[in-house]
């Protein structure tokens, strides 16, 4: 996971409420990364030691380069950013947002319970330790992404963000039968460096010379954040008399048949895990780390059949301070509001045409059969962004766009030319009048020459930018051909969302020179619809319909959308992915102890292939030679009565095979219940925007891009989008 996106990171203010060993490093890992730390706590705290205190430390070895400037009591600049010093012990009187705060990080230990923390003035608060009640718990490689934008939540324990991430995938790839561990922890500032009359348990007593036993809240976090282990894991705890770096004694048993070779290069291959196989470190080797699940691996046993024994080390200060950046950042993420996914001073209203040489990249690559273009859906919905330019009265506009996937120049099925009266017929109707078609930009001397003789407001069509081969692939003359791209115009728009997610020439070349490239509108209307189900602010019950049959590109959306909304619908060719390959039905079943109710169609027409014999059976009954080519009658009837049950619906993926009439009926059943349910419908482009578009519908938005759509739902953002 990636440190704050840019669209974060200046748009929401950060406050920590206490700087002791949590929220000091915490804070500096924040700065590092630039971070828009608006203001901290700090009660009974002097500023001008602030510097030293950030500067120095007796275990952690900082970055001594940090500018610290004491502006006056209560302001502070560091690194050149202004920061307010707060100092006041009561919450109620933190004025948060005042300074610009949206997210608090509680790094103090007080305000544990929900009750307390909301005293403070904020809109999301993250508690630095376990919460003393039912406080949602959510943690980074754990379960974070069953966050759903909940405001108070708690980032569990040091221990909890070492132990589950093995945990997880120990459970996910062998199963755990049952496992126990004692984690040897260091000295926290909680515990008496002499035995001391206040005494309230053995940690009252001096940490200088003794090993104390002591509890451990990770048992409970490890159920509240993998509930499918409860009561399989127990664990104690011990402190011992050493600053920092802690070592979890883990041992577990599993149930697939393995060995510690293969348990250990199994856990080696997640970025948040580590195996170090240096058999001379000790604890203080691990000082200053961010990971998390360091694994010992010459400390490491396998004692009997698919009995292991692991060591972990962990730096409890400073990668547990390192995890909550990260919930941090998980929780920005999911909270940032649609409006903001796409930069205004980008957008194609804040830019001058006014004689200007304008590229415009578009998505023309419409439907044809026999040389006749068969739904115009895609020029159609460009239109408002050309007429927005030519209004301006540039020089002219050069329009960019590929059809198909030529393998040369002589697939001249897939020029323009062959397409471009019927073109020309749409742009008079729109526009009044026609584009001209440059065959190639290749030719610079006849390109330019085309270009500089136009008259102001020209139109021109580029032919098939994919005749090109630089604009799929880097070859040696890449960069000539993007260079000569680039001079082909002033201003850059891209409006073409089908192809935004694709790292292509035209796509991403011009974002290079940012005060050059805007987005037009038809990508302001895809975000934004689209984005109403990425982040499901708005208290809206969200169902997504996921038909078609590419079940690996279903994989990344199912895994983001299954945690923020409310119910799933799985059909079409999908199921016989699900019914006949375990990795399939495994994920499906993994998925399905999070926010989302997942729902299988599970009736059908089925046969051996689309010429074969179609008969009619259940998803139990399918035989292992045949495959579903259509939903069935009581699956049809069960997802249409659960469109009542919603508020958005978003369709992505026929329900059968549409090009046979056979198996056409169950989506046109539900195309004409969507048409007449009264609700929100965004059918998400490709094949299903097709469908969707030879009906007369009144549906709220159909994609231009089905690849597009299924990216920007499954990661929140495009390649080819600032």
């Amino acid at each position: 996971m990636s440190f704050f996106y840019p669209h974060n990171l200046y748009m929401v203010g950060i406050g920590i409420n206490g700087l002791g060993r949590i929220g000091k490093l915490v804070f500096l890992q924040l700065i590092e990364n630039n971070a828009n730390i608006k203001a901290i706590n700090v009660p009974d705290f002097d500023a001008k030691n602030l510097k030293t205190y950030l500067t120095y430390d007796s275990v952690h070895n900082l970055d001594r380069t940090i500018r610290v400037t004491i502006e006056n009591d209560d302001t502070i600049c560091v690194n050149g950013r202004t920061i307010k010093l707060l100092n006041c012990r009561d919450a109620t009187k933190l004025q948060w947002k005042s300074y610009g705060v949206n997210y608090v990080i509680d790094a103090t230990g007080v305000y544990l319970t929900e009750e307390k923390a909301k005293e403070h003035d904020c809109d999301y608060l993250i508690m630095c330790a376990p919460a003393k009640d039912d406080t949602p718990s959510f943690m980074v490689h754990g379960n974070h992404e069953k966050y759903s934008g909940e405001k108070i939540v708690n980032n569990v324990s040091c221990t909890s963000n070492s132990i589950i991430p093995i945990l997880k995938q120990l459970h996910h790839h062998f199963g755990i039968k049952e496992a126990n561990f004692i984690t040897i922890h260091s000295t926290t500032a909680s515990q008496q460096t002499v035995d001391t009359v206040k005494f309230k348990n053995r940690t009252s007593r001096s940490i200088f010379n003794n090993i104390i036993p002591h509890t451990t809240g990770a048992s409970k976090a490890i159920y509240k954040i993998l509930p499918q282990l409860e009561g399989k894991i127990h664990g104690t705890s011990v402190r011992v008399p050493v600053s920092n770096v802690s070592l979890i004694d883990l041992n577990v048993t599993v149930d697939k048949d393995c060995d510690l070779a293969e348990i250990l290069s199994t856990l080696d291959k997640y970025e948040f895990i580590e195996v170090d196989d240096n058999k001379f470190k000790i604890s203080c080797d691990y000082n200053t780390t961010k990971c998390p699940c360091i694994i010992d691996k010459k400390a490491c046993m396998e004692m009997q059949k698919n009995q292991f024994k692991l060591s972990i080390w962990y730096d409890n200060e400073y990668s547990y301070s390192n995890k909550v950046t990260k919930l941090l950042e998980h929780m920005m993420e999911y909270n940032q509001p649609s409006d903001q996914m796409l930069s205004k001073q980008h957008f194609l209203e804040s830019k001058d045409f006014s004689d200007k040489r304008v590229v415009l990249r578009l998505d023309w690559n419409v439907p044809t059969k026999d040389h006749i273009i068969t739904d115009f859906f895609r020029i159609l919905s460009t239109i408002k962004t050309i007429q927005y330019i030519l209004a301006q009265n540039p020089k002219y506009v050069l329009i960019v766009t590929h059809m198909g996937r030529p393998a040369s120049k002589e697939d001249m099925h897939l020029s323009f030319y062959s397409y471009l009266e019927q073109i020309n017929n749409v742009l008079r109707d729109q526009l009044g009048k026609d584009v001209v078609l440059i065959d190639s930009m290749m030719n610079t001397v006849k390109t330019d020459l085309v270009l500089q003789s136009a008259q102001h407001g020209s139109l021109f069509l580029l032919d098939n930018i994919r005749f090109i081969p630089e604009e799929t692939n880097k070859t040696s003359r890449f960069e000539t051909v993007k260079e000569i791209y680039l001079n082909l115009g002033d201003i850059f728009v891209n409006d073409a969302f089908g192809c935004s997610h694709r790292d292509h020439l035209s796509i991403t070349a011009p974002l290079e020179d940012p005060s050059t490239w805007c987005y037009g509108y038809l990508i302001q209307n895809e975000i934004s619809a689209l984005s109403d189900i990425l982040h499901n602010n708005t208290g809206k019950k969200v169902l997504a319909i996921m038909g078609g049959a590419k079940m690996d590109d279903k994989l990344p959306i199912l895994d983001n959308l299954s945690t923020k909304i409310d119910g799933i619908y799985i059909a079409g060719g999908n199921i016989n992915g699900i019914l006949k390959q375990e990795k399939y039905a495994s994920y499906i079943s993994s998925i399905r102890n999070r926010k989302a109710d997942i729902h299988l169609m599970d009736d059908g027409l089925c046969s051996e292939s689309l010429t074969g014999e179609a008969e009619y059976c259940t998803s139990e009954t399918l035989p292992n030679n045949k495959f579903f080519l259509d939903i069935g009658m009581q699956s049809i009837a069960n997802l249409v009565g659960m469109l009542n049950d919603y508020d958005i619906i978003f369709w992505n993926g026929t329900l059968g095979v549409v090009e046979n009439n056979l198996y056409k009926q169950g989506s046109i059943t539900l195309m004409k219940s969507l048409m007449s349910c009264g609700k929100k419908v965004i059918i998400g482009g490709g094949d299903t925007g097709a469908f969707a578009n030879t009906f007369s519908h009144n549906l709220h938005y159909i994609s231009t891009g089905g690849g597009a759509s299924l990216e920007y739902l499954s990661h929140g953002k495009l390649v080819g989008l600032m």
